[in-house]
C-alpha cells in the first residue's frame, strides 16, 4: 500500500497539533513526502528504510547517527502486518521517545479511516458503473458480470426499479445523501442503489419489496430533515433478472414524470398510473401536433383561460351551479364561456365526445410544459 500524498498530509497536519516536535512521514522508499518542513519533503535517509526492514522502531543521535538525519526516532507504521510509512520525531531521545507508541497508533488509526474511506468510495464508484449498465437495453455483458462478481451481487435475483429525483435546481450534497442511503440498506443485504447525476436509482430484490413503502418514506424524511429538499419516487415494475432491470429502470422513469406532474402523493407505481400510462406513452411530437390541432388559432392566454374553465367544469363533473360557485361567476357567464370553447375549438365540452378529446388536449399541454 502506497499512501497518497496528500492523505500523508493530512495526516502531518493532525499529528503536528499533538506534540510541538518537527514530524516527517516516509513512504516505503525511505523518502519523506509529507512534513512541518516543507523544504525536507523529497529527502530520505537510511534511518527510516532500517525501520521498515526491521519493522522497530529506531534512535538517531550521537550513537546512532545516519547520513542526512536528524537526532529523533523514526517509528515503522504497520496496516494489514505490512509496514507501510514511517513517522519521524525530530528531538531528542528523551524528550520524543514518550510519543512514539502514541503517534504510531494515531498515524495508524489515520491511515485505517483513510483507507476504509477510500475502499468505501471504490465500491461506491463500482455500483455506480453497474448501474449505469443495467439501465441500459443493450450493454456489456461481460462487464456487467464482473463488477457483479467483484461486488459480490447476484444478477439473476428479480428486482423491482425505483428512481427518485431531488427536487431542486442546484447539486445535491451527494456524500450526505448517500451516507443517508448506506444507513437505510443496512438492512437490506442483496439490494443496492447508486447516484445517476441527478437521479437516485434504487434496485430492490423482490424480497426486500414489503419493506419498499418504509423505506422511501424513511429516504424522504432523512432528505427533509437533513438536507431541507423534497424527494419524489417513480417505481417499475419487477424484472426477472439483469438482463430485464433496463425494462424496469424505463418504467420507473415514466412513473416519476407523472408523479412530478401530477403532484399525488410522493410516490408512483407504473402499474397504478391509469391515465398517466396514455398520456406519457405519446411521442412528443405526437402530443404537440393533437395541442395545435384542437387550439388552433387561439393564443396562449385564451387556452389557459379555457383551460380554467374546463378543469373547473370538469372536476364538478358537468354540475353548472356548482362549477360557477367555483369560479365566483353567474351560471349564465359560465355557459357561454363553454360555448366560446366549443365555438374555438370545434369541440363541445358539455357532449361526451368532446369532452374526451379536450380532456386529452388539455392534459398533453400541461404535460408537455412540464416536461
Amino acid at each position: 500500500m502506497n499512501l497518497d500524498p496528500q492523505i500523508a498530509e493530512s495526516i502531518v497536519t493532525n499529528l503536528k497539533d499533538v506534540i510541538n516536535h518537527e514530524i516527517n512521514l516516509f513512504d516505503t522508499t525511505g523518502t519523506i513526502i509529507a512534513s512541518t518542513v516543507r523544504s525536507r519533503i523529497g529527502t530520505s535517509h537510511d534511518g527510516a528504510r532500517l525501520a521498515i526492514k526491521t519493522k522497530q522502531t529506531v534512535t538517531i543521535d550521537n550513537e546512532h547517527e545516519f547520513k542526512g538525519a536528524k537526532h529523533g526516532i523514526n517509528v515503522p507504521v504497520v496496516f494489514n502486518d505490512s509496514v507501510v510509512a514511517v513517522i519521524g520525531i525530530t528531538g531528542e531521545r528523551a524528550e520524543v521517545e514518550p510519543f512514539g507508541v502514541v503517534i504510531k497508533k494515531m498515524t495508524e488509526i489515520l491511515i485505517r479511516e483513510n483507507w476504509d474511506q477510500a475502499v468505501q468510495y471504490d465500491r461506491r464508484s463500482r455500483v455506480q458503473n453497474l448501474v449505469n449498465m443495467l439501465k441500459l437495453k443493450h450493454h456489456d455483458e461481460e462487464l456487467v458480470a464482473y463488477y457483479a462478481s467483484f461486488l459480490r451481487i447476484d444478477l439473476n435475483r428479480p428486482r423491482i426499479v425505483v428512481v427518485g429525483r431531488v427536487e431542486t435546481d442546484e447539486v445535491p450534497d451527494y456524500d450526505a445523501l448517500f451516507a443517508m442511503m448506506h444507513a437505510r440498506f443496512q438492512q437490506l443485504q442483496t439490494s443496492f442503489f447508486a447516484f445517476s447525476e441527478r437521479e437516485l436509482c434504487l434496485f430492490i430484490d423482490t424480497r426486500d419489496e414489503r419493506a419498499l413503502p418504509g423505506l422511501l418514506e424513511g429516504i424522504r424524511d432523512d432528505a427533509h430533515r437533513l438536507l431541507r429538499l423534497p424527494v419524489r419516487f417513480g417505481i417499475g415494475m419487477a424484472a426477472e433478472s439483469c438482463s430485464d432491470y433496463w425494462r424496469s429502470y424505463e418504467e420507473a422513469c415514466r412513473a416519476l414524470e407523472w408523479n412530478e406532474f401530477a403532484q399525488e402523493g410522493f410516490t408512483q407505481r407504473y402499474d397504478s398510473m391509469d391515465l398517466g400510462l396514455v398520456v406519457s406513452s405519446i411521442p412528443r411530437d405526437d402530443a404537440q401536433r393533437l395541442v395545435d390541432h384542437v387550439f388552433s388559432g387561439l393564443s396562449d392566454e385564451e387556452v389557459d383561460s379555457f383551460q380554467v374553465v374546463f378543469e373547473a367544469y370538469a372536476r364538478h363533473n358537468g354540475s353548472i351551479v356548482h362549477c360557477a360557485d367555483e369560479l365566483f361567476l353567474h351560471k349564465n357567464t359560465l355557459q357561454n364561456r363553454l360555448n366560446k370553447i366549443a365555438d374555438k375549438t370545434g369541440y363541445n365540452p358539455r357532449k361526451l365526445s368532446g369532452f374526451a378529446v379536450l380532456t386529452m388536449a388539455f392534459l398533453l399541454r400541461r404535460y408537455i410544459r412540464r416536461q
